[in-house]
């Protein structure tokens, strides 16, 4: 039965628990370190993508029942391209001019590149109960 207690001087008590404090120190200062370092890196962004365009390309289909999307939102340089998906013409106007598409042929399209930021309430000339709305805002200029 010698081996089964272990009999420990007050001294070694305290050292051995030292040690197992000592443990769990470093213990809980690496995972403190891991999740920083994974919150850092997945907060990161680049360079690059702070100068980067957010621009887009939008796509509004014209058929003979409207345009679709009806409602379209993108930021200033984005281009939306209006193709005629119907067997007669159409066009993309606005009530100011901004828009002037003239006629679009069936199976062709019109694009537009937007600097100006605003809303733009458009129709078809043709059938002037086909609306469509564009609302272009200003870009974020990088961030989040």
């Amino acid at each position: 039965m010698f081996g089964l207690f272990v009999v420990l001087t007050p001294q070694e008590y305290i050292f051995e628990l030292k040690i197992f404090t000592m443990k769990t120190r470093i213990f809980l200062l690496s995972s403190v370190l891991i999740i920083v370092a994974v919150l850092i890196v997945s907060c990161y962004k680049s360079k690059s993508s702070y100068n980067s365009s957010s621009t887009t390309n939008s796509k509004v289909s014209i058929t003979s029942s409207g345009f679709s999307p009806a409602s379209v939102t993108i930021v200033t340089g984005s281009t939306v391209s209006w193709t005629n998906n119907d067997n007669m013409a159409h066009t993309v106007t606005t009530a100011d001019g901004g828009i002037n598409s003239g006629d679009i042929a069936p199976q062709s399209s019109y694009t537009k590149t937007f600097t100006t930021a605003g809303t733009y309430n458009y129709y078809d000339a043709h059938n002037t109960n086909m609306t469509g709305v564009l609302i272009v805002t200003t870009s974020s200029g990088g961030g989040y």
